[in-house]
């Protein structure tokens, strides 16, 4: 920048005393080529020029053009050439000392390397803006292989608030945001169920036990007035006793057949307890596949999916959504990945060891290899029998949970409509 300052102005002092001195050289040299006569007319011309120069030099008087460069100099002195506002200031000092064209010359130079530093500060901000998205890439890679490194040290028997906390410590914030969320639901859901399942059974007792009581009193107020009634009719002594007898007898049946509704053992409760909350996950596993079969199944009408599948449709997908610039169909595809994901976690569980239903974990693989194939068609049969396969696995979780609510002679939480809906379910 100070290389395109200094050359600005076209003269420096300097230079400007050197054109003077190259000036008088050439005139003498033209001096010297003339005829006698022109030479004296010439020498009496220079002489008096030079006269003028010295006389004026003499008495103060200032060659304009040296003063004009000698101000631009030494303003130009006092100015932050890298600063365009210094720049733009020295600008307007010329233009109140009368230089019009240099102040329009720096101004105009002010204004292009003010372009200049914010396009050079547009690129740095890229640069660092791309190094730190790159960093943050890094990071969370590395955090991904740190996670998947110390859930792997857990064991098979881990349990789900050792999970917890190593996904607290070395998780992303989304990952620990949704498992605290998802853990504190799921302990919500199953902490109200017992509660309501423990009021319920506490009604019935209440309600049977009012009821039974009531069945006892009439039942030896029946006794005393037949009792009476034989008296009255002069029934003898011992056949008295003998009524009365059969009536205490009859009341000790009537009390024995009369007992509470049965519950379940401590032991048998926490595992329906288990099974519920496994009902529950398989129940939000079905509510979030829906919208992404969905996506995948042919418009009857126009006989295409609302999401096709491809590797170059796939990677446009996933470019939208990164950029912050999502569609219909990003977001489609979008849920259709956190299916994916969900399979995959399954599969991850079933390798620690965790119990996982081997119908379930055969279509998960089932999904992630046909998505990994880009086909629509095949992913939406994958996804479809991953869904079905988690809906039999419901199934068989409630007729469990009734079938062990049987065996204890206990009414069950599902019914005798289990399984009978008007969609049975079927595996391919």
């Amino acid at each position: 920048m100070a290389t395109d300052i200094a050359g600005l102005f076209g003269l420096t002092p300097q230079m400007y005393e050197q054109g003077i001195r190259q000036s008088a050289m050439n005139e003498g040299a033209a001096f010297a080529r003339m005829a006698p006569e022109d030479r004296a007319i010439a020498g009496i011309y220079s002489a008096g020029a030079g006269l003028g120069r010295t006389a004026g030099g003499l008495l103060g008087v200032e060659d304009p053009q040296m003063k004009l460069i000698s101000a631009r100099q030494q303003i130009m002195s006092q100015t932050d050439q890298s600063n365009p506002q210094s720049l733009a200031n020295a600008a307007n000092q010329l233009n109140a000392m009368g230089d019009t064209q240099g102040a329009m010359a720096l101004m105009d130079f002010a204004r292009k390397a003010q372009s200049e530093m914010a396009l050079v500060g547009q690129r740095r901000a890229a640069e660092t803006a791309s190094l730190a998205q790159a960093a943050k890439t890094n990071l969370t890679i590395r955090q991904e292989e740190e996670l998947r490194n110390k859930l792997s040290q857990l064991g098979p028997n881990a349990t789900e608030d050792q999970v917890i906390g190593v996904l607290t410590q070395y998780g992303p914030p989304e990952k620990v945001l949704a498992a605290l969320t998802t853990a504190q639901s799921r302990k919500e859901s199953t902490q109200a169920r017992t509660e309501a399942n423990q009021a319920a059974n506490q009604a019935r007792i209440d309600a049977a036990q009012l009821s039974n009581q009531a069945r006892i009193d009439a039942a030896k107020i029946a006794a005393d007035a037949k009792i009476e009634a034989a008296r009255m009719a002069g029934s003898t002594a011992t056949q008295i006793a003998q009524m009365r007898a059969d009536s205490a007898k009859e009341l000790r049946e009537l009390t024995a057949s009369l007992k509470g509704p049965r519950v379940l053992a401590p032991s048998l409760q926490k595992e329906e307890d288990k099974e519920l909350e496994l009902v529950d996950s398989l129940t939000a596993r079905e509510t979030s596949l829906a919208p992404a079969i969905a996506t995948l199944t042919p418009d009857p009408k126009t006989g295409k999916p609302p999401l096709e599948l491809g590797p170059v449709n796939n990677l446009r997908y996933q470019a939208q959504n990164a950029a912050g610039n999502s569609s219909v169909e990003s977001r489609n595809y979008a849920a259709l990945q956190r299916a994916v994901q969900e399979a995959t976690n399954l599969k991850t569980d079933a390798a620690k060891g965790v119990q996982t239903d081997k119908d379930v974990l055969r279509f998960a693989n089932e999904l992630i290899a046909a998505f990994g194939g880009n086909d629509t068609k095949t992913t939406l049969e994958a996804l479809s029998n991953f869904s079905k396969s988690t809906s039999k696995a419901k199934e068989n979780a409630q007729k469990r949970i009734d079938s062990r609510r049987k065996s204890q002679g206990i009414e069950p939480y599902y019914g005798p409509a289990l399984g009978t809906s008007s969609n049975p379910i079927k595996l391919d």
